[in-house]
């Protein structure tokens, strides 16, 4: 698959997923779930690691999204705002 290392802007609305944990079991990585089912990666800047404290809430984030080799979506977040249920 061909690596497509140009960033979109984009914002993306969704639940806060965790994605990968710590060998004690801590939350270490997170991802936005849209309700189309899509997932963008987290990558893990200061803004990114502040949505830890909002595992399972929905949210509205903003910023870069590049695709990586595997298909996978990577959003690097600029801001972020946690929504109402």
């Amino acid at each position: 698959m061909k690596n497509n290392k140009a960033t979109i802007p984009t914002t993306v609305r969704g639940l806060v997923v965790p994605v990968d944990w710590d060998e004690k079991g801590n939350v270490t990585a997170t991802a936005i779930s849209t309700h189309l089912e899509e997932e963008f990666l987290v990558d893990q800047n200061a803004w990114g690691e502040a949505l830890l404290a909002f595992l399972r809430q929905r949210v509205k984030v903003s910023g870069s999204v590049v695709q990586k080799e595997d298909g996978k979506k990577v959003i690097t977040v600029n801001r972020y705002e946690v929504l109402e249920e």
